[in-house]
C-alpha cells in the first residue's frame, strides 16, 4: 500500500532541484585532490574562497574556547549580543554606514540562505513574485520557492544594460505582466556587488532601482555578501557603497522597505560555519517578525560564542581581508590572461570570487562531435542553445574533470556562458584552465 501522498508544497519543491544541486552530487562523489585524487573533478564553480584557507586554519586553531555551561542551553535564536555587538562592529569599520550600527539592527541566520528564506516568508504570500535581475545566483529560486512558496523571477536583460540604468524599462515591462495576470510583486533582490558577474552596481542605477521599488511599494533586499571581497577599488570602476552608507536614502525610497545582507561565507571563507544575517536599521516590525521564525533556524550556542571571539580580533580581521583581496586579484589578473590569450569573451570584473565567461563556439562542435550529434561536415552550422550549452557542460565535467556551473542556471539571456570560479588555489586553478582549454581546443 503505498503511503499517503505528501503535500503540493513538497511536490513542487522535489519537481524543481536546481541544476547546481544535480552537479554537486557528481563533484563530491569524485573530488580532485592533488595527492588522493588527481584525475577528480575540480570545483571552479562553487564561490567558497580558498586562497585564504590556510590562514585561517592557522588563526581558528588558535582560538582555545573550552565548552562551557552555556553551551549546553539553548542560547539565542538570532544571535548572542555578544555576536550581534561584533557583527555590527564589521558594518561601522566597513561599510561607513550614514548611522552607526547597532546590536538591535541585526538578526543572526545559519546561513544567508536561511535569510532569504526567512524573508520570502515574511514579506510574500505564496505565488508572490520576487524579482531579480538575470544572469543572477542560481540557488534563489529554491531558497525563495521551496517553502516559502514565492516566485523567483528572473528578469533577462541585454549584458550591455546590467549595469545601466535602462534596464528598469524590463522592470516596469516585467511588473506589467505580472500585474495583468492579477498577481502581485512585492520584493526586488539585488546582489551588489554582482553574482555572477562580479561588480558592483553604480550609484545612478542603485537610486533608479529604489525609485522603482517606490513606485511598486516593493521591498528591497540588498545582499552585500561580497562587499569586503572587493579587488579593484581604481577610479575607472563604479565602487562599492553599501545602502547603509547613503545619508539621502529617504530621498529615493521609505528605508523601511530596504534589507541588508551579510554574513561569513564569501568575505571571510568561512562557508561551513553557516551563519550570515540581516541588517535592518529602519524596520524593527520586520526584525521581530523574523526573530518569531528564527528558532527554525538556531544556530549552535558554541559557534555563536566562537565566531564572536574570532571577529573580536579587529588587527586579525582587517589583516586577512586584505590579503584576500589581494589573493582575489592575482588570481583574477591569472584568469583574464589565460582568456585574453584565448580570445574568450568574458565580463570585466571587480569584486567576488569568479568571473562570467563565454566560451568560443568550438567548444561547441567538438562536444557535439564528440557525441556524435553531428559530423565535422556539419560543424560551421553549430550555434549555441540550451540543449548544445548542457551537452558542453556534461562534457565539461565528465570527461574533462573540470566543474564551472553553465548560463542557463544563472537564468541568463544567452546560452554558451558560465560562472568560472578563481577563489581557489593557484595550482589548482592554473589546472583548471588547463582542462577548460582542452573543452574547445582541437
Amino acid at each position: 500500500m503505498a503511503p499517503p501522498e505528501l503535500s503540493v508544497g513538497a511536490q513542487a519543491a522535489i519537481s524543481k532541484v536546481p541544476l547546481i544541486f544535480q552537479a554537486l552530487h557528481k563533484l563530491q562523489s569524485n573530488s580532485y585532490c592533488a595527492e588522493t585524487n588527481p584525475s577528480g573533478i575540480i570545483n571552479a564553480g562553487v564561490a567558497s574562497n580558498t586562497t585564504i584557507q590556510s590562514l585561517l586554519l592557522e588563526r581558528l586553531n588558535t582560538i582555545k574556547e573550552k565548552f562551557i555551561a552555556s553551551d549546553l542551553e539553548y542560547g539565542t535564536p538570532y544571535g548572542s549580543l555578544q555576536l550581534r555587538d561584533e557583527i555590527a562592529d564589521i558594518f561601522n569599520r566597513h561599510f561607513a554606514p550614514n548611522t552607526q550600527v547597532s546590536p538591535d539592527d541585526i538578526l543572526v541566520t545559519n546561513g544567508c540562505t536561511s535569510a532569504i528564506e526567512m524573508l520570502s516568508f515574511a514579506i510574500c504570500n505564496p505565488g508572490d513574485h520576487i524579482l531579480i535581475p538575470a544572469p543572477c545566483y542560481l540557488a534563489l529560486e529554491n531558497d525563495m520557492g521551496s517553502r516559502a512558496q514565492a516566485v523567483a523571477t528572473p528578469v533577462q536583460l541585454p549584458l550591455e544594460d546590467s549595469m545601466e540604468v535602462q534596464q528598469i524599462e524590463h522592470f516596469e515591462r516585467v511588473i506589467a505582466e505580472i500585474k495583468a495576470e492579477g498577481k502581485e510583486a512585492k520584493m526586488l533582490f539585488l546582489m551588489s556587488p554582482h553574482n555572477p558577474l562580479g561588480t558592483s552596481y553604480p550609484r545612478k542605477v542603485l537610486q533608479a532601482f529604489l525609485r522603482f521599488a517606490s513606485e511598486h511599494s516593493l521591498y528591497v533586499i540588498m545582499d552585500e555578501i561580497y562587499a569586503l571581497s572587493v579587488f579593484d577599488q581604481s577610479e575607472a570602476v563604479a565602487p562599492f557603497e553599501s545602502i547603509l552608507s547613503w545619508p539621502d536614502l529617504d530621498t529615493y525610497i521609505d528605508p523601511a522597505q530596504v534589507i541588508v545582507l551579510h554574513g561569513l561565507s564569501k568575505d571571510f571563507g568561512l562557508n561551513g560555519f553557516r551563519m550570515g544575517w540581516v541588517v535592518s536599521p529602519w524596520n524593527k516590525a520586520l526584525l521581530n517578525v523574523l526573530r518569531c521564525y528564527s528558532p527554525f533556524g538556531y544556530g549552535p550556542a558554541y559557534t555563536d560564542r566562537f565566531i564572536a571571539k574570532f571577529l573580536s580580533n579587529r588587527e586579525y580581521i582587517d589583516s586577512i581581508l586584505q590579503i584576500s583581496q589581494a589573493n582575489l586579484s592575482t588570481n583574477y589578473q591569472l584568469v583574464v590572461k589565460f582568456l585574453d590569450q584565448h580570445a574568450i569573451k568574458y565580463i570585466p570584473c571587480t569584486a567576488g570570487h569568479f568571473v562570467w565567461l563565454q566560451l568560443p563556439i568550438s567548444a561547441c562542435t567538438k562536444a557535439l562531435i564528440a557525441q556524435g550529434k553531428v559530423s565535422a561536415d556539419d560543424a560551421c552550422d553549430v550555434q549555441w542553445s540550451r540543449e548544445n550549452e548542457m551537452i558542453v557542460w556534461t562534457e565539461m565535467v565528465d570527461k574533462y574533470g573540470v566543474y564551472v556551473p553553465p548560463g542557463q542556471s544563472f537564468f541568463a539571456a544567452d546560452y554558451g556562458w558560465f560562472r568560472l570560479t578563481f577563489s581557489i588555489s593557484q595550482d589548482t586553478l592554473k589546472l583548471a584552465l588547463d582542462r577548460l582549454l582542452k573543452t574547445f581546443m582541437p
